[in-house]
């Protein structure tokens, strides 16, 4: 009687067991199935916790594509770097005269920057974070390695030290293709280089960045922010105030990128109170902050360490 119910209790344990392991794997077959469909525009996905490096998901995120404006938190990373090394936050910055041009220019110019006007490192900072400014870009490379060649070649070599060398290839600070900064003589490389750089290692800078310097979310938060005479305007639709805003998700960063070549792209962070932080990687991707909007609330719904 007694191995009767002790062999009745190891079926009824197999079968709980059995049913479990179904159980999770249909979850993870549906949270896969989920993820691919909220990507299926875009070219290249990669979605990580910063905390823990637990990838979430991946679509062609090895592969180095144009990347637009999201280059630029190689740029900001390294100027951040400078400034808390030498206390340069206030240190002034000269805007040359190709610079002031470029910032007038509305298909390149985000932020009017005047020629041989000094701005501060902590303006152009928020100017190429904010309003994705290509010329505050491009001044706070010359300012951090004293002229633009050095500071490419700077961005490179750092991305060797981050372990990404293979998947990134800066030609641009600002991220600009080459073909539009040829005419304002800001050349590294030829007349149609441009950034080449993958999802995966977008992803590694902004956690670079983000842990070099915590409190860039303070700043690239907004979607609107006054300075200098001039109301700076944040394409990111995740943020308070965009298209896309979801306050249960908590995104408070990072960086958008749009150019013909790389389509729109748009690296963002998110932090649910006591959490861990999660980056989300599209490129070319034309509904990019709805597609991303569904990843983190499916994602803060289906892993345990989020609940």
């Amino acid at each position: 009687m007694i191995k009767q119910v002790r062999n009745a209790m190891m079926v009824l344990i197999a079968v709980v067991t059995f049913s479990s392991s179904v159980a999770s794997v249909s979850a993870s077959a549906d949270y896969n199935s989920q993820m691919a469909k909220y990507n299926k525009h875009s070219s290249a996905t990669y979605v990580m916790n910063m905390d823990t490096n637990q990838v979430y998901y991946q679509k062609n995120a090895d592969t180095k594509r144009a990347v637009a404006s999201t280059a630029k938190l190689m740029t900001l990373y390294l100027a951040v770097q400078k400034a808390q090394n030498t206390n340069g936050w206030n240190q002034k910055v000269k805007i040359s005269k190709s610079l002031a041009k470029m910032s007038r220019n509305k298909s390149l110019g985000s932020y009017v920057l005047k020629a041989n006007h000094s701005y501060t490192v902590r303006n152009l900072y928020r100017a190429t974070l904010i309003a994705s400014s290509n010329s505050a870009a491009i001044a706070l490379g010359q300012w951090v390695a004293g002229t633009n060649n050095n500071f490419i070649r700077l961005m490179n070599q750092q991305a060797q030290t981050f372990g990404i060398g293979s998947e990134a290839r800066f030609v641009s600070a600002s991220g600009l293709e080459n073909y539009d900064l040829y005419p304002y003589y800001i050349r590294y490389g030829g007349r149609y280089d441009y950034n080449r750089v993958s999802a995966k290692a977008l992803a590694v800078i902004a956690s670079q960045l983000l842990k070099l310097y915590p409190a860039i979310v303070n700043d690239a938060k907004y979607y609107r922010y006054y300075q200098s005479g001039q109301t700076m305007h944040n394409t990111n639709e995740l943020l308070q105030g965009g298209l896309r805003y979801v306050p249960s998700i908590f995104v408070d960063g990072l960086k958008t990128g749009y150019t013909p070549l790389a389509g729109n792209c748009l690296v963002s962070t998110s932090q649910l109170p006591g959490k861990n932080r999660v980056i989300i990687v599209t490129l070319n991707d034309r509904y990019e902050a709805y597609d991303q909007s569904r990843m983190y609330k499916l994602i803060y719904q289906t892993f345990p360490e989020f609940k």
